[in-house]
């Protein structure tokens, strides 16, 4: 059965009401065909998230009402080792806080995560650089190195996925010093790799999103436009700050912090991004418009924030979606073209060897 997550925001609830909840959910699964897994309470943020395999959403609606009428906001699919991998379970953890009426466990397990996010060098453009099998035994070395100091800092990291590795933390100070140790030992035995780290923090679901899809989205963006090797949100910064742990930052100069003015900016960005990249149609104008500004001032924010015009962001964004398709998908150049918003070959094909310094057609070739 396919296994869904429920939103419970801003509801007040705390982990005594969702431990009674869950307890009153698991006697009436079995009339719903459903299966409750578990769930995260985070009283300081007022969220809570549910875990339940179920024949559909409907299901899942029909048994909170029979419940407990402690109806969730949403519900999504999730992929229960994309669960596991972010949140780190999928059942009731073994160690609660404590127990109520001798028979329901009560803990407070946030879903709040910090996102670390490494990326490199695609192979391809290694293998083309260093040759085939120099190019995978420093990429082996390098992943085992990344994953073993991940381990050492308490995080859990995901399955690598093309050029990414992604991982997640219960603090900000795990995931900065993570950071820290993988730029000390990765930039001196492995430079031609091109490691950068993007550091973001938030909730594991938003609304119309998937499973933490804002939260590494703009991770995603530090790693690929920051200056730096190392690049922190502000609201990263903030928690350090909360945590009294921002002396991890001194004398570390190869680490820049986004500003919350900026945050704020390039979030709402990055949305509208990823909701029109694939249509043809949509323009940097049609940006200026959900934004609320002129051309001039979109212009003047953005390279202010990210170093580069709305329009470039925008293109950039598109391609490194475009290689992804390449290696994943089984399109042709056209099609990838099109897939990604544009709507000329010719001008796809040429924007991509500038971006990346390889022809598409390598990174089809490379799939088969």
């Amino acid at each position: 059965m396919p296994v869904f997550m429920d939103l419970h925001i801003g509801q007040g609830l705390t982990a005594e009401d969702v431990a009674r909840a869950h307890q009153l959910d698991l006697k009436y699964q079995d009339r719903f065909c459903c299966k409750c897994l578990t769930y995260w309470i985070d009283e300081i943020r007022g969220n809570a998230y549910c875990l339940i395999e179920a024949p559909d959403k409907n299901a899942v609606y029909e048994l909170h009402r029979k419940a407990h009428e402690q109806m969730p906001d949403e519900i999504i699919e999730v992929d229960k080792r994309v669960i596991k991998a972010f949140l780190g379970r999928i059942h009731d953890p073994e160690i609660v806080d404590y127990i109520i009426d001798q028979k329901i466990k009560v803990f407070n397990d946030p879903a709040f995560r910090v996102v670390l996010m490494v990326t490199r060098k695609d192979r391809i453009s290694l293998e083309t650089e260093l040759g085939k099998d120099k190019s995978e035994e420093q990429l082996r070395k390098a992943e085992g190195t990344i994953r073993s100091l991940i381990e050492k800092n308490l995080g859990v990291a995901s399955e690598e996925e093309g050029d990414e590795l992604v991982a997640t933390f219960d603090s900000a100070i795990q995931a900065v010093s993570c950071a820290i140790d993988i730029h000390k030992f990765l930039e001196s035995r492995f430079p031609v790799l091109g490691i950068k780290v993007g550091i973001h923090a938030g909730n594991p679901v938003e609304k119309g999103e998937r499973l933490f899809g804002s939260t590494i989205r703009f991770a995603r963006f530090l790693c690929h436009s920051a200056e730096k090797e190392i690049a922190i949100s502000n609201t990263v910064h903030h928690l350090l700050k909360s945590a009294n742990s921002e002396s991890v930052l001194t004398g570390n100069s190869f680490i820049q912090t986004i500003s919350e003015d900026d945050e704020e900016f390039v979030t709402e960005l990055l949305k509208i991004f990823e909701e029109n990249w694939q249509n043809s149609d949509f323009q940097i104008e049609d940006c200026q418009k959900a934004m609320g500004r002129s051309k001039s001032q979109l212009y003047r924010r953005c390279t202010q924030a990210t170093g580069v015009s709305a329009n470039r962001l925008l293109r950039d964004f598109r391609l490194h979606r475009a290689k992804q398709l390449l290696l994943d998908k089984n399109f042709n150049i056209a099609q990838t073209a099109f897939e990604c918003g544009f709507n000329s070959r010719s001008y796809f094909t040429k924007c991509f060897q500038k971006k990346f310094d390889l022809k598409p057609q390598r990174f089809a070739d490379e799939r088969n």
